[in-house]
C-alpha cells in the first residue's frame, strides 16, 4: 500500500483527538443526563396520580423536552461521525471508485431482474471454460471473456488471446487466465479491476468470496510458486514448493489456502498437502501422503479440506490434521466431485470389470450413500457417466444425452443436449446446462422419476 503523506497522518490524527475529546464530552453529559432523568421520572411517579383531564401534564411535557433533545443529540453524533469517515478516507473518494460504486450496485441489481429459461453468449470452442457468478454466468473463450446476468443480459466482454483458457469465480471476482500463459486479469460484473503479466506461466487459481485470491506460477529456483493476493490485490506472500502443484483451492470466506502438491521421490510420488491460515497473521500447516498422487482438492465447508489421490479420500481439518481417509480398494476414481459440503466419487469394482461404485461421503469423509452401477444400469444403458456435479442437496450425473439425479430415494432422469460442454449448479434447485454458444438453465423439478424394473 502507498504511505500517506505526513500531512495527511496529522491532520487524521488531530481529527481522531478531536473526535475522543467530543466523545468523552458527551458520554459524560449523556451518563449524567440519564441519572438525572431517571431520578426526576421516580419523584413523579411516587407522587399524586396524574390527572390526565388537565389541560397540560408535567410528567409528559418534561419527558418530550427529554426526547427532543436525545434526538438532537444523536443527530449531532451522526453528523460527527460522517464528518470524521469522510476525513479519515478522503483519499478513497475518487471519481472511479464512486463510478465503480454505481455500476456494481446496478449490475448486482440485475440478479433481481426477471430470468429467462436461454442466456445466448458468443459462439465458444470445446476449450472454454465456464463458471457461475452472481446468480449468471462467466465465458472464458480463447477469444472474449464474456459476463452474463441471470436475465441474460451481458455486462462484460473483454476481447483476450488464450489458448487455453480457465476462469474462477466468487462471489465478489472472477479470475481468468491461460493455462501455460504468463498473464491473469482479475474482474468485477462490469470491469476489469486488475492485470498482471506474470515472470513465469500461470497454471492455476483459486478466488475466495471476500475478494482473496491466489496464482500458482513458479520461479527460478522452485518448480511451483503460490502467490497469495489481498482483496485489494496487493501480494500477501509467496510460497515456493518443490514439486508440482496438482490442486489449488480457497475456503469459500478467504480463512484458508490449501495447496497439493506431488514430487517423485525413490521413484514413487510422495504427495504434500499444504493448508496455509490467512489473515492478520499467516501460518501454514502441512501433511505428506508417501506413495500417493493426490490431484482433486477443494473445501468442502471452510473447516474441512477434501483431497482424493489415486487410491484415497482424505479430509483435513485447517491445521492439516487428518479428520477421515477412506481407501479404494485397488481402483482409484474415475469420476470426482467436491460441492455442496460434500465429496462423491466414482470407482470401477474390483471384482466385476463391469461396475462402478458410486459414493457420496459427508464432511468428515463417512459415507453419505453408494449407488451399483451395473450393465443395467440407466446411467451404463445412457453411455456412461462422464461427469460428477453436486448441487447442495443432489448428486447429477451425466451421460450421453441424459442428466440423472441420483439420490437415496431413487434416480430420476431429463434429456439434455449432446453439445453440452458443462454443468453446473446454479443454487440448490437449479443448474446451467452450456453448450458451445447458449446455456439452458434447468429446474431440479424438471427431471422425472426413473424406474428401476
Amino acid at each position: 500500500m502507498a504511505k500517506q503523506p505526513d500531512s495527511d497522518n496529522r491532520f487524521a490524527h488531530t481529527l481522531r483527538r478531536t473526535w475522543t475529546k467530543f466523545y468523552t464530552l458527551l458520554r459524560e453529559r449523556a451518563v449524567g443526563y440519564v441519572k438525572r432523568f431517571t431520578h426526576q421520572t421516580d419523584e413523579a411517579l411516587s407522587g399524586e396520580p396524574i390527572d390526565f383531564s388537565a389541560p397540560s401534564i408535567p410528567y409528559y411535557e418534561n419527558l418530550a423536552t427529554r426526547l427532543s433533545f436525545v434526538r438532537v443529540v444523536l443527530y449531532m453524533v451522526l453528523l460527527v461521525f460522517v464528518v470524521v469517515t469522510v476525513a479519515s478516507n478522503h483519499t478513497l473518494i475518487t471519481y472511479d471508485n464512486l463510478y465503480f460504486l454505481a455500476k456494481d450496485i446496478s449490475a448486482a441489481t440485475l440478479t433481481a431482474q426477471s430470468e429467462v429459461d436461454y442466456i445466448n453468449y458468443p459462439i465458444s470452442s470445446g476449450d472454454a471454460d465456464f463458471a457461475t457468478y452472481r446468480g449468471g454466468l462467466v465465458i472464458a473463450g480463447c477469444e472474449v471473456v464474456t459476463a452474463l446476468s441471470g436475465s441474460g443480459r451481458q455486462t462484460l466482454s473483454v476481447n483476450v488471446e488464450y489458448a487455453e483458457p480457465a476462469v474462477r469465480a466468487s462471489e465478489k471476482y472472477f479470475l481468468t487466465f491461460g493455462r501455460g500463459e504468463r498473464s491473469f486479469a482479475v474482474y468485477n460484473s462490469f470491469v476489469q479491476v486488475h492485470r498482471e503479466e506474470t515472470d513465469f506461466p500461470v497454471y492455476d487459481a483459486a478466488v475466495a468470496d471476500d475478494g482473496t485470491f491466489a496464482v500458482v506460477t513458479r520461479s527460478r529456483d522452485y518448480t511451483s510458486e503460490v502467490i497469495i493476493y489481498s482483496s485489494d490485490m496487493e501480494p500477501l506472500a509467496n510460497y515456493h514448493l518443490g514439486g508440482y502443484v496438482t490442486g489449488l483451492s480457497m475456503a469459500p470466506d478467504g480463512s484458508s489456502l490449501g495447496v497439493v502438491s506431488a514430487e517423485a521421490t525413490g521413484g514413487a510420488w510422495e504427495t504434500r498437502i499444504t493448508l496455509i491460515r490467512l489473515g492478520s497473521r499467516i501460518s501454514e500447516r502441512s501433511a505428506s501422503v508417501p506413495n500417493a498422487f493426490g490431484a482433486t482438492c477443494g473445501f468442502v465447508t471452510n473447516e474441512r479440506f477434501a483431497v482424493i489421490l489415486d487410491d484415497r479420500l482424505m479430509m483435513f481439518k485447517n491445521d492439516a490434521t487428518v479428520v477421515g481417509e477412506v481407501m479404494f480398494d485397488g481402483n482409484g476414481p474415475t469420476l470426482t466431485a467436491i460441492g455442496g459440503g460434500r465429496v462423491a466419487v466414482l470407482v470401477p469394482s474390483t471384482s466385476d470389470l463391469g461396475e462402478e461404485t458410486l459414493t457420496v461421503y459427508d464432511r468428515n469423509a463417512r459415507r453419505d450413500f453408494s449407488v451399483t452401477i451395473g450393465e443395467t444400469h440407466p446411467i451404463r444403458r445412457a453411455g456412461g457417466a462422464t461427469a460428477l456435479i453436486l448441487g447442495k442437496n443432489t448428486l447429477y450425473v451425466h451421460a450421453g444425452d441424459s442428466l440423472f439425479a441420483v439420490a437415496v430415494r431413487g434416480l430420476s432422469e431429463t434429456t439434455v443436449s449432446r453439445d453440452t460442454l458443462t454443468i453446473l449448479p446454479r443454487d440448490d434447485a437449479e443448474l446451467y446446462i452450456c453448450t458451445p454458444a447458449y446455456a439452458h438453465r434447468l429446474d431440479a423439478d424438471d427431471l422425472e422419476k426413473v424406474d428401476m424394473d
